[in-house]
């Protein structure tokens, strides 16, 4: 049988080349890609500002994208229960306030460990997210993805203190899901992890982190806001009296008791006005969750 040397280099070639691309991809994470998550922008400039963080995650070199998008935009954050264990999932969710600045959130899931990496930025107009330099938006991407910050774990620390003070920590799990309450919220969304939001009437969506704790057979669900306040989130007092407060405001919170696995009820602690002052006010609130 005559040798084919021609063959053999052809070969010799191929398991060269596939070997490379092999070692390339070795070792780098993988990261699934749910796209935007708003309902302010049309399906047009969806696409376009979806595209283009897709476009700088695929040129982060240390990582591998899966592009899970099926649709311009979603209208929810993806439930825990699509996201898949073995890989990162990343979205963006988009919110405008009443002053017309838009919030761009950084969002990174990973369902295996229960834990959830925010980053957001404001802009005077939407068109500024679609010009964010390249660098910058990559720097913020792999900072996001590769580094904890210090804020998320101060956080975690002093929930777990609070915690310790007044019972037993238990996991927050089953309250994960679409929740109302209030007349002046739209949406509430809590994730696995003790993550979720809260989107507000006027269109502003705030971070949220919640912690349970069980002593005498009762649960206690504590839910806090993450991050500065905006003005925006004190729907309880007139705005040019929000802008001035919320530059010292302590983040709102929810105390409430677990009356059962669909409803809480309890106390939220805001701003109020007191004649003609802004103090720390304390309202009744009810959460109930969405069938």
């Amino acid at each position: 049988m005559k040798f084919n040397l021609k063959f053999l280099y052809i070969s010799i070639f191929l398991l060269i080349s596939s070997s490379a691309v092999f070692a390339q991809n070795a070792g780098k994470q993988t990261i699934d890609y749910y796209g935007l998550v708003s309902n302010e922008i049309d399906t047009n400039m969806s696409k376009m500002t979806s595209d283009l963080y897709y476009t700088q995650l695929r040129e982060i070199n240390s990582f591998t994208i899966n592009d899970k998008r099926e649709t311009p935009f979603l209208t929810d954050i993806p439930s825990s229960s699509v996201l898949d264990k073995e890989n990162l999932s990343f979205y963006t969710i988009i919110s405008k306030n009443d002053e017309n600045k838009w919030t761009a959130c950084l969002t990174l899931v990973d369902n295996n460990t229960n834990t959830i990496r925010t980053e957001a930025k404001e802009y005077d107009s939407f068109y500024k997210i679609l010009m964010e330099p390249k660098a910058t938006l990559q720097t913020s991407l792999k900072n996001l993805i590769e580094n904890k910050t210090e804020e998320t774990e101060t956080s975690k620390n002093s929930n777990k203190n609070t915690a310790a003070e007044n019972g037993s920590m238990i996991t927050t799990e089953f309250l994960s899901g679409d929740w109302s309450g209030e007349d002046n919220i739209d949406k509430i969304i809590i994730m696995r992890g003790g993550r979720g939001f809260v989107t507000f009437s006027n269109g502003a969506t705030m971070s949220i982190e919640i912690a349970g704790t069980k002593a005498d057979d009762t649960t206690y669900i504590t839910i806090s806001g993450k991050g500065k306040p905006n003005a925006s989130y004190f729907t309880e007092i007139n705005r040019q009296a929000a802008l001035k407060a919320a530059v010292t405001a302590e983040p709102i919170k929810w105390e409430f008791i677990l009356l059962n696995d669909n409803t809480l009820s309890g106390l939220k602690h805001t701003l109020a006005e007191a004649n003609g002052d802004i103090v720390p006010g304390t309202f009744d609130s009810v959460w109930k969750r969405k069938n």
